[in-house]
């Protein structure tokens, strides 16, 4: 009996085993539990067996298993999943994202995409989280001080203004350094961004080394700027989200303001400097009584408006998604004709028409207002109103603002009636729509066509009414209207193949043809009348003006990439692009970039797997070239104006061309680690070399020759420095989290060849030079203190070479030259050190984000300060307390000379701009989903603080020390902004 028992339980378990050790092939698909969109590059194992796989780019994937064998799915950036097998062939399953990991798919530059984790070359993505709800009115804000190497600057307080936007220092002396912006696969120009709506976009994603960016070839010198926009879900039903946001805008800092002397104080000056005696002081207060004006509370607006209404709609079938948006946004700037107004309208749609073929469809138009303050520069009406004494005041002794009088002693209108009487409005309307159709006639083949434009037509309106006091009944009027339209083709062919299971290769090729065509006209006149007539017919025929314009240009290009996988463990990425240009000379319209890089994913080897406390760990190389062609339209041509000779019109050369003109040329090598310890730390260290030669550079020649200079191909420019990006999940359960971040990049900056054999050369009018061996530097006379012997103010004298530094204080002197004393400050125009840090935490529902940029090392000359310290040259206005510490008698150790002399351009207006600013603080709570639960309309809500600029921390003494140029001279400074917002999803 118990033999036969034995016999019975060994024959079982031998059918047991043999039914489990059959192995069968288990095919299937992977995809997102987002989008429904296939995941390539998915590692797919056999769990306690050597058998492993990857999905291809249509997310397919075959192994071999057996019954109750545990099949692994893992890929960086989603949660893992393991799936059982039973007695199927063919599982297909979903990845769910991992919670702040970034975008799954990304198309780094035509063709179908690849899974981050395989993705060869530098980029930094920014999601959708951190871009929309902000109250700013574009998107490009959001990566300040997210993207190490990234310098994004918003240099005025216009709420229709457009952000600096510099990727590892400028790579040109003379072209453009703005990085290539693509949306959704197409070229367009920066001004497209800002009549988008920054809640449409998935992410945005930075493209950083020659891996990623060379090829986009021809503008991709500066990096590449990629927009993804929403695309609605899967198999989901609609998804209805409406949001709104109202708040307030203010002065960013009241650097400026708070310096400028108040009544008691400037009296008290003038007294000690014998500007004026006291029986003049005592008539100026019997005049004008013991006002207090503040006038920079006066000329810059408090609590102006700001509101921001979202709504969409997205969802969609296994075979069709969707995605509509429509958005209202409205900002009043704080100084007086300075607004942004703008509505936008999106329609994404994608559809599976069969098993073989996709297309979408994605649709985007803005329609938007604009003003701008007008009175910049040297105008007391801006940023010098300032300058007006505070005794004077804006309103009469019953509280009425003057209006149509002129304020008393100022002698000047409010801003008010200036806004009133002078009229100027922009009015843009944006179309940016983009088609594609992709077609699979085989597993691993991916044929795609894809056409896009960027269509815009603006139009400018100037009016000054007749009844303008200031010009009484001769008014004028203005009309400018300026279209563009950048149309795009793309086809390309992408293969790709994994061979035993481990040899990964995709292969791609591609053209693409771009055609830009832009024209204006323009009409003005003057002699207006009366304000109810104020058209262009109504002006008085010889006060009469037309003007026109047209501007062209295309590029034609060809290129490629392959890519090798072998083990999803040594990733080596190829590609090469011949781009023609109409910009160059007919010898030189044709360029060819290329770029490799390689990737090693070193956890993968086996002496690295058992490390637990190492999660990741990859190494990253590449080089490549890159052009920029980022110049006239006809800088090559020789071309001819009109002229007037001795009363008969005629024809004259206006500029000589050169047809030897080329590419502007870069090469980039970039070594990066990324690494993740304890699956909580992560940290990316890459250090960079970026050399630009042929530089495109506006040559100066002798006026000898009838022309002051000419585009040439000259000289070279090095950029080399070391990109961190760190974080951290250093809390997180249930309940609570809290993730910080810091990022920086340190750039050194190097000019090593000019033209003509010059070893430096002085840029005309703006204070710099630029030097062989040195970066772009600020070239200014150098102040070398107050005399206290004289009280006079001394300056360094240069040394034989001027394009060095020489501060030897035994050789100064107090005759100012402004061409004999200038030399190089060794001070330099980019800031070395940019970067930001912040965190991201939550409680049980409730959150709190802040974000903090930085830029160290920045320098400026504060043109302001030459008016708001220089009382002697400027008695009579009112100055900054500083001026009080001035020389008196010998001995005195003082910043300012003795009353009486000038200040000088000099240092003495070189200021250290670096600043900290807190640019994004957002509080808010989302409402328990059980408290949801008891009724099927609201899906989630919740209600949020979000601010901008609230803080900012700098010795700058201007207005605002954001702003990118080598001088600040009367700008519109930055805003701060208070905002509460609610969002609802049905």
């Amino acid at each position: 009996m118990q033999q036969k028992l034995f016999s019975f339980l060994f024959t079982c378990l031998l059918l047991i085993s043999v039914s489990y050790g059959q192995d069968f092939q288990v095919s299937g698909r992977v995809t997102s539990q987002a989008d429904g969109n296939p995941i390539a590059n998915v590692t797919v194992r056999v769990q306690g067996k050597n058998l492993s796989s990857q999905t291809d780019a249509d997310g397919s994937y075959t192994i071999r298993a057996a019954e109750g064998n545990v099949i692994v799915f893992r890929s960086l950036g989603y949660k893992e999943r393991s799936i059982t097998v039973e007695k199927m062939s063919t599982i297909n399953i979903q990845l769910e994202a991992e919670e702040g990991s970034i975008d799954e798919v990304l198309v780094v530059g035509y063709g179908s995409g690849n899974n981050i984790g395989s993705v060869v070359g530098s980029q930094v993505t920014v999601r959708a989280k951190d871009i929309a709800g902000k109250p700013a009115p574009n998107a490009i804000e959001a990566l300040q001080g997210k993207v190490p190497g990234l310098s994004v600057m918003t240099s005025n307080g216009e709420p229709s203004t457009t952000q600096s936007i510099r990727l590892h220092g400028s790579g040109s002396l003379g072209a453009s350094s703005t990085p290539l912006f693509v949306i959704d696969g197409i070229p367009v120009g920066s001004g497209s961004i800002l009549s988008t709506n920054p809640d449409d976009w998935e992410s945005i994603t930075v493209l950083k080394d020659a891996s990623a960016t060379s090829i986009y070839g021809s503008r991709a010198a500066n990096g590449v700027i990629y927009f993804k926009s929403k695309k609605g879900k899967a198999s989901e039903r609609a998804t209805i989200t409406a949001s709104a946001m109202k708040g307030y805008n203010n002065l960013a800092t009241k650097n400026m303001m708070d310096q400028m002397m108040n009544s008691k104080e400037l009296q008290a000056y003038w007294l000690e400097t014998g500007f004026r005696t006291q029986a003049q002081i005592d008539e100026i207060n019997q005049t004008f009584g013991h006002n207090e004006t503040v006038w920079g509370d006066y000329y810059y607006k408090k609590n102006t408006g700001l509101d921001q209404y979202n709504l969409n709609i997205s969802g969609g079938s296994e075979k069709m998604q969707y995605y509509i948006s429509s958005a209202y946004y409205d900002q009043e700037g704080i100084m007086y004709r300075s607004n942004f107004d703008r509505v936008t309208l999106r329609s994404n749609l994608s559809a599976t028409l069969n098993d073989w073929i996709k297309a979408g469809l994605n649709l985007s138009g803005g329609y938007d207002k604009r003003m701008s303050n007008p009175y910049g520069g040297n105008s007391l009406n801006g940023a010098l109103s300032l300058m007006a004494l505070p005794w004077y005041s804006p309103f009469d002794e019953n509280g009425n603002e003057y209006y149509e009088e002129r304020i008393p002693g100022l002698d000047a209108y409010s801003p008010k009636y200036l806004a009133d009487k002078n009229l100027n409005e922009g009015v843009n309307k944006q179309f940016n729509p983009t088609i594609f159709l992709q077609v699979q006639p085989y597993k691993g083949l991916t044929l795609k066509s894809t056409a896009g434009m960027d269509y815009f037509d603006y139009r400018i309106s100037a009016l000054r009414l007749p009844s303008y006091l200031g010009n009484l009944n001769n008014g004028s009027a203005s009309e400018e209207y300026q279209t563009g339209i950048l149309k795009t083709i793309t086809n390309t062919i992408d293969y790709r193949t994994l061979i035993h299971n481990v040899h990964d290769i995709s292969m791609m090729i591609g053209q693409e043809a771009t055609d830009y065509d832009e024209s204006s006209f323009s009409a003005s006149g003057s002699g207006l009348t009366d304000d109810r007539l104020t058209l262009l017919g109504q002006t008085i025929a010889n006060g009469r003006g037309v003007g026109s314009s047209k501007s062209e240009y295309a590029y034609n290009s060809y290129f490629g990439r392959l890519g090798y996988s072998y083990n999803a463990k040594y990733l080596l990425d190829l590609s090469l692009r011949t781009d023609a240009s109409s910009r160059f000379g007919k010898n030189n319209r044709k360029a060819t970039f290329w770029a490799a890089g390689v990737s090693w994913k070193a956890k993968s080897e086996k002496f690295l797997q058992d490390v637990s406390w190492l999660t990741d760990l990859t190494i990253k190389a590449s080089i490549g070239t890159q052009g920029n062609s980022a110049i006239g339209n006809y800088q090559s041509l020789a071309t001819v104006g009109s002229i007037n000779y001795d009363g008969a019109p005629g024809w004259g050369v206006s500029s000589p061309g050169n047809p030897n003109l080329a590419w502007e040329q870069q090469t980039k090598t970039t070594l990066g680690v990324r690494a993740s310890f304890l699956n909580q730390i992560n940290l990316d260290v890459e250090v960079y070399k970026r050399v630009t030669d042929n530089m495109l550079v506006s040559v100066p020649y002798p006026y000898t020759s009838g022309f002051s200079s000419i585009t040439s191909n000259v000289g070279s420019l090095e950029n080399k420095g070391i990109d961190v990006q760190f974080s951290a999940n250093a809390f997180r359960s249930e309940k609570f989290y809290f993730t910080p971040y810091v990022n920086f990049n340190y750039n050194q900056q190097k000019i090593t060849e000019l033209f003509q054999d010059k070893e430096y050369w002085i840029v005309p009018n703006t204070g710099l030079s630029w030097a062989v061996g040195k970066p772009v530097e600020f070239f200014f006379p150098v102040q070398a203190g107050v005399n206290p012997d004289n009280g006079l103010m001394q300056w360094y004298v240069p040394g034989e070479n001027i394009s060095d530094s020489n501060f030897d204080p035994n050789n100064v002197t107090t005759t100012f030259n402004a061409v004999d004393l200038q030399q190089s400050t060794g001070l330099r125009r980019d800031a070395p050190f940019t970067g930001g840090f912040g965190f991201t935490s939550g409680y049980n529902g409730f959150y709190l984000d802040m974000d903090f940029a930085f830029v160290k090392g920045k320098y400026m000359i504060n043109n302001d300060l030459y008016f708001f310290s220089n009382p002697y040259q400027f008695r009579g206005y009112n100055q900054i307390r500083g001026v009080r510490d001035y020389w008196k008698e010998p001995g005195d150790q003082t910043r300012y000379p003795k009353f009486g002399q000038v200040h000088q351009f000099d240092t003495g207006l070189l200021e250290d701009a670096s600043f900290l600013r807190l640019k994004g603080l957002r509080f808010g709570y989302n409402i328990p989903k059980k408290l949801l639960s008891g009724q099927k309309f609201f899906k989630s809500a919740s209600v949020y603080y979000v601010g901008r600029n609230l803080w900012t921390k700098t010795k700058y003494l201007g207005p605002d020390p954001e702003v990118d140029s080598n001088l600040a001279l009367g700008v519109n400074p930055n805003t701060k902004q208070s905002s509460l917002g609610i969002q609802l999803q049905f």
